[in-house]
């Protein structure tokens, strides 16, 4: 009887383990389902600046000298999802050779206070990261009522230093879209060592 009890147990143990190993697969499935379900994102590619990066449409550009700088160019490129989310990379490029190399984290931090200041939000988590391949900085900003969320995420390479930004509202700054727009972003002059590698970051 005891033998019996036992082998009971056993099929009841393995029977519980199959169970979860197919939980586990319909799960799998059901999430490559959904990235094959969601909307494919063309390749915005600037041989110029040197990267490539997903946009949900065609992006908005625009370029200016910055003003006490020169001749450093800002550069920004910007497409809307909807009536409530935006997708951004700027570029600044500096004359050869006179770009931070390695940018400080005093640098880093300055960048993001002056976006949280320009784009009326407060810094709620900021640290180092590292993106395409390259170490850089991240932040998340909230606006003031919370409503809007955003998160920056800062590349240096050569003689550039790109800004991937996203906004949008509440749980923004990490959901899926946010990290699809930062993780499809590479550098295309040859010196990102792994392109296609994903962030890793603390906040």
């Amino acid at each position: 009887m005891r033998m019996r009890s036992t082998m009971i147990a056993g099929a009841l143990v393995a029977a519980a383990a199959i169970a979860a190993t197919g939980g586990v697969a319909q799960e799998q499935k059901a999430g490559a389902r959904a990235q094959q379900e969601a909307p494919q994102w063309p390749e915005f590619q600037s041989p110029q600046l040197g990267f490539a990066v997903s946009f949900p449409s065609t992006p908005h550009t625009t370029s200016v000298a910055v003003a006490g700088q020169n001749p450093l160019v800002r550069y920004s490129f910007e497409a809307y999802e909807g009536d409530d989310t935006v997708y951004r990379v700027v570029v600044l490029e500096y004359p050869a050779g006179k770009a931070p190399n390695p940018p400080s984290e005093a640098f880093y931090v300055k960048m993001v206070s002056a976006y949280a200041k320009d784009s009326e939000s407060r810094v709620r988590k900021r640290g180092p990261a590292t993106i395409a391949g390259r170490e850089g900085f991240e932040a998340i900003t909230d606006d003031g009522k919370g409503k809007i969320h955003h998160l920056v995420s800062i590349v240096p390479a050569g003689d550039c230093i790109y800004m991937l930004i996203s906004a949008g509202p509440r749980g923004h700054a990490t959901s899926d879209d946010a990290e699809r727009f930062r993780n499809s972003f590479r550098v295309t002059d040859g010196q990102s060592q792994s392109a296609a590698s994903p962030a890793t970051h603390s906040p």
